[in-house]
């Protein structure tokens, strides 16, 4: 982790169909915050990577899958993900805010490969997993033989 303190004003902003996601600290070294934005009613398939993750839910009420279920949770809710945990986020209902920290294998090249993806149009599944792959994020069932 880079020692520093960002000014609230600096983040890069990118954006998925159902999300704006703000890249707050993506030089942070091994950590990264995010704070991003959703109406996504379904959400990604459950998926895990390399990077632990921590989201917290900041307005606005989501469902996080985790460890096989679907969880409600309002603000102040917190999912604690460590790297190779199978999970998915979707919003119900309306707009959610949340807050995301990652550490480990950086999230904001992933982040940015997908929005380019999105801009680019013609998005099809195939596409949005060989863009995951690359930042090592795979589909839940989709482990290597004898993998976590």
């Amino acid at each position: 982790m880079t020692a520093g303190v960002t000014d609230g004003r600096r983040f890069e902003t990118v954006h998925y169909p159902d999300d704006e996601i703000r890249l707050r600290v993506a030089e942070g070294g091994n950590v990264q915050v995010v704070e991003y934005t959703s109406t996504d009613r379904e959400g990604p398939p459950a998926h895990y990577h390399p990077w632990d993750e921590v989201e917290y839910v900041i307005e606005g009420e989501v469902e996080f899958y985790v460890d096989g279920a679907w969880v409600r949770g309002g603000p102040g809710t917190v999912q604690m993900l460590p790297a190779g945990s199978a999970h998915s986020v979707r919003v119900p209902a309306g707009s959610a805010r949340l807050l995301m920290v990652t550490i480990g294998a950086p999230f904001d090249g992933f982040s940015r490969d997908l929005a380019a993806l999105y801009a680019g149009g013609g998005v099809d599944l195939a596409g949005v997993v060989a863009v995951a792959n690359r930042h090592g994020v795979r589909l839940d069932g989709d482990r290597p033989e004898g993998g976590t």
